[in-house]
């Protein structure tokens, strides 16, 4: 399957019983100054060039593309009904990013709030870092211990095929965490060439990475990535050293597949005034795995099974130079299994259902040791397969040793209307138990609270997805949630910086936004993207607290990139950006990738922050000033598909 930048529409068209997917990235002649005009405005071209012959369309059904995040019943599901964002190989080849944060920060609806190219929170439709819940070939990453660590993952970026962003709630699918919405990271597992990019420029930064596999897809298949990097980062106190490893494969096994994934990181990294005003120092190791046998029958039915683990070592030095003075060490490990059924019980009508246990342990100086386990039944409807409407019916009850039972119901229905014009909504409960950090830790300067009680929402969207052509499409969705038992780090308005910041439930937040995306490829084939986001924030507790995390999202965001491709094998892609985020002045940014093939190399250059923006990074610091950045990836051995870096 190939791999494009897709909106949740996918450029689908009811036709005959099929869905008619055109490619996004092909030019053509239809509705594109129009929509130039009134989407852009003075930024439209004042003229345009005679237009390319339509490419011919392909025809799919859209269960290929083998979406994992958003449903348990069927793949096409997600597309159809939620709001998904998909960014596949061409279109991550084009951002000037040093890391995978650095792709994720480019979708509409995220922010990815960093304090050095080594640490990232994640944060999805205004929900805090740790309401998002972060899959690596959808098995579950996020880190029972604090959410700091979701994305402190073993995945060279690139390994990465694609990201998957559902946003929106989907705890009736996931359970705990995923309040805001999921990111799935599918990493490549076909045959490809080896690959390798060398990479260098400001603050001393250089990257060294190599990835590759051997086999044939059916009869077993092996890949292998890996990166190291360092800098000596934007601001002292921020420089860092990371080595990435991840391993992916496949083998006919039992009349099924059997595949499996291991990834390994190492970041040692400046952590200066990132969580307390010191200069401290950190250290991160991961290691995850995960075994999965899927057997799909010849009526449709499927099963699969998985065991899967997870462990992450965090050291905290407070004084960098005085590592004794206060040290925190931890180490927190989970591991479970999985059990999946989906069955068609008519040709409109499938069932899946499946079962979760897992445990997770903690060893920490500061923390205690801690055990707890969890558990959960779940089952998904899904009404309409084949036909222009489509209705799914989730729910899921969890149990938690350390709270007891939650049960999560979702529902998530769409139409297409017409051939290019489709309307979807969808509702459901999530939930969040508070972390081992918010519950246990302290210092002098943050103090959790054993008795937090589990944060509770719902959410609800409704959405419209327009494709009125082979080259262009919209998607809009205005979107509610409704907290209570918000978890924040937060301390009294009328105390002093003296005064510690304490973990507490808020009583109550409404998060209320609109976002939108357009996607088109012009006559003279420039490809154009539009994204934008705004939310309103309505709490009680704003008044009497001050907050360090959750309350504190982006209240807009508008996001738009270029992409050209120019003669002689170079190219283009420009990026900038608007944002606000609540309590903050607005700030711009514009990032620029510029690239030369010389057969299987390509040569790149990458500028980002190209005014040299000030503003203020999740520490209250300043984010990195202007930088530039030279690389050359390469590709040899095997069938080349694409262009090495597409």
């Amino acid at each position: 399957m190939e791999s494009v930048f897709l909106f949740p529409v996918g450029g689908t068209r009811w036709q005959e019983g099929r869905y008619d997917r055109a490619d996004p990235m092909r030019s053509a002649a239809t509705l594109v100054p129009a929509l130039l005009t009134l989407a852009l405005g003075p930024l439209a071209p004042q003229a345009f060039g005679s237009a390319r012959a339509l490419a011919q369309e392909k025809v799919v059904n859209l269960d290929t593309l083998r979406v994992q995040v958003g449903s348990r019943a069927s793949p096409s599901l997600p597309l159809l009904t939620r709001s998904i964002r998909l960014l596949g190989t061409e279109a991550l080849a084009a951002l000037p990013a040093r890391s995978l944060p650095g792709l994720l920060g480019w979708a509409t609806g995220v922010d990815v709030l960093s304090r050095s190219p080594a640490q990232h929170d994640l944060s999805i439709r205004g929900a805090g870092f740790e309401q998002v819940l972060v899959l690596v070939n959808g098995i579950r990453m996020s880190d029972p211990q604090t959410g700091h660590f979701d994305l402190n993952l073993g995945v060279p970026m690139d390994q990465v095929e694609r990201l998957e962003i559902l946003r929106g709630s989907a705890s009736a699918l996931y359970g705990a965490d995923a309040m805001g919405g999921v990111v799935n990271i599918v990493t490549h597992s076909s045959p490809r060439p080896w690959e390798a990019r060398l990479e260098g420029g400001s603050w001393g930064t250089a990257r060294l990475a190599a990835t590759g596999g051997v086999g044939e897809e059916g009869q077993g298949l092996l890949r292998v990535a890996g990166e190291v990097s360092r800098s000596d980062g934007h601001r002292p106190g921020t420089d860092y050293e990371a080595a990435l490893l991840h391993l992916t494969g496949s083998h006919p096994v039992a009349g099924g597949s059997l595949s499996g994934d291991m990834g390994f990181s190492r970041r040692d990294f400046g952590a200066r005034d990132f969580y307390a005003p010191y200069p401290s120092f950190e250290r991160t190791r991961s290691v995850d795995g995960s075994l999965r046998w899927r057997r799909a029958g010849q009526s449709g039915t499927s099963l699969e099974a998985g065991l899967s683990f997870r462990s992450h070592d965090d050291e905290f030095i407070l004084l960098r130079d005085d590592p004794s003075f206060y040290r925190n060490q931890h180490t927190s490990s989970q591991g479970g299994l999985d059990l999946l059924g989906r069955i068609p019980v008519t040709e409109d009508v499938s069932v899946a259902a499946g079962a979760e246990l897992f445990g997770h342990l903690l060893r920490s100086n500061s923390l205690g040791n801690r055990e707890e386990a969890r558990g959960a039944l779940f089952s998904e409807l899904a009404l309409g397969r084949g036909r222009p409407g489509l209705v799914s019916l989730g729910l899921r009850g969890d149990w938690h040793e350390g709270f007891g039972m939650v049960v999560s119901p979702s529902v998530s229905a769409s139409r297409l209307l017409t051939r290019a014009l489709r309307i979807r909504a969808s509702a459901g409960g999530s939930f969040r138990a508070p972390t081992w950090t918010e519950r246990y830790y302290r210092d002098p300067v943050n103090v959790g609270r054993a008795d937090l009680s589990p944060e509770r929402a719902w959410s609800g969207e409704v959405g419209v997805d327009l494709f009125p052509g082979q080259d262009a499409q919209l998607a809009v969705t205005a979107f509610g949630r409704r907290a209570t038992d918000l978890i924040d780090w937060a301390r009294s308005r009328t105390a002093g910086e003296e005064e510690p910041w304490e973990t507490r439930n808020v009583a109550e937040a409404t998060f209320l936004g609109l976002e939108g995306d357009l996607a088109f490829t012009d006559p003279i084939g420039t490809s154009w993207e539009l994204g934008a986001s705004v939310l309103s924030l309505e709490t009680d507790a704003a008044s009497a607290f001050v907050s360090k995390y959750a309350l504190r999202p982006v209240m807009e965001r508008v996001r738009l990139r270029v992409r050209r491709s120019l003669p002689r094998g170079t190219g283009i892609s420009l990026q900038g950006q608007r944002a606000r985020r609540r309590g903050q002045e607005a700030y711009h940014t514009v990032d620029l990738r510029l690239h030369k093939d010389l057969g299987r190399a390509r040569l790149y250059l990458d500028a980002t922050n190209l005014t040299d923006q000030a503003y203020a990074d999740v520490t209250g610091a300043r984010a990195p000033g202007r930088a530039f950045f030279l690389g050359v990836k390469t590709a040899w051995g095997g069938v080349q598909e694409e262009t090495p870096g597409r």
